[in-house]
């Protein structure tokens, strides 16, 4: 009789068959992993998997999805699937969604009552790009108390980087002159060889001259030396974001869109 554990790798090899595609549901999966449960199901060729997270678990939907006891991402292909898929939600609690197509989309507004929350967008590198690090900004896993509380304005708690520096699964670019940071971005590890640029800041008397890009260029540069594939997200209010990750190469692969049944 396989194991809860083996079933895991075995949702998580076939997720991997298509990692970009994916991403979300295995950086999820790989972060929370003693807080997901997953339900897949295959018919042929065609699968259908849920991720299902418990919210406490995650700063992000703790403090944004206060009202939610969970988050469902899915990832199907097709309709008939994602409607055998909800049979696995549980019977109470409000859940945020979080969907890649509007075909879910459709498929879970036939069952419950569900409105837009937010959107975001994801990146990776575009076919035949080539990225230059700048000679002035720096490449490290150790940083400084005032970086560190650059990227913690960001949303990235020393608590959560300080660890993955670490153990090599993350490194900062960043651009100092006069002794100060003055634009600077994170690079960590979503999903085996799948890392993600973010944490992009620049403090105000800085901003329009262009730095966050050479910290970012930097940062993919360093990537694409390592033979990893980069992932950039943002959300979609943010445009000077999506502008700077179109300027330095990158084209959208995926727009995840947050939806609330309450």
């Amino acid at each position: 009789m396989e194991s809860e554990a083996d079933n895991l790798l075995e949702a998580v090899s076939r997720l991997e068959r298509q990692p970009l595609r994916n991403i979300v549901l295995l950086k999820h999966i790989e972060a929370f992993r003693q807080h997901v449960s997953i339900a897949q199901v295959c018919d042929g060729s065609d699968m259908a998997t849920l991720v299902l997270v418990d919210t406490t678990a995650s700063i992000y939907d703790r403090e944004t999805y206060p009202q939610a006891a969970f988050a469902a991402l899915i990832s199907s292909d097709h309709p008939r699937l994602t409607r055998r898929l909800l049979a696995s939600l549980p019977a109470r609690g409000n859940v945020v969604f979080k969907l890649a197509s509007d075909a879910d989309r459709e498929v879970v507004a036939e069952r419950l009552p569900i409105s837009r929350a937010t959107s975001f967008l994801s990146f990776t590198a575009a076919e035949q790009a080539a990225f230059a690090g700048d000679s002035k900004v720096s490449v490290s896993t150790s940083t400084s108390d005032e970086v560190l509380g650059l990227f913690e304005s960001q949303g990235h708690p020393r608590s959560w980087l300080l660890p993955l520096l670490r153990s090599g699964r993350a490194f900062v670019s960043v651009l100092e002159q006069d002794g100060e940071p003055r634009s600077g971005c994170i690079a960590f590890e979503n999903h085996r060889q799948i890392w993600e640029v973010g944490g992009v800041v620049t403090p105000m008397p800085h901003r329009g001259q262009g730095l966050a890009a050479r910290v970012v260029r930097t940062a993919l540069a360093e990537l694409q030396r390592r033979k990893l594939v980069v992932r950039y997200q943002v959300n979609e209010d943010n445009l000077p974001s999506i502008r700077l990750a179109r300027s330095v190469g990158l084209r959208q692969f995926l727009q995840l869109t947050h939806f609330r049944t309450w």
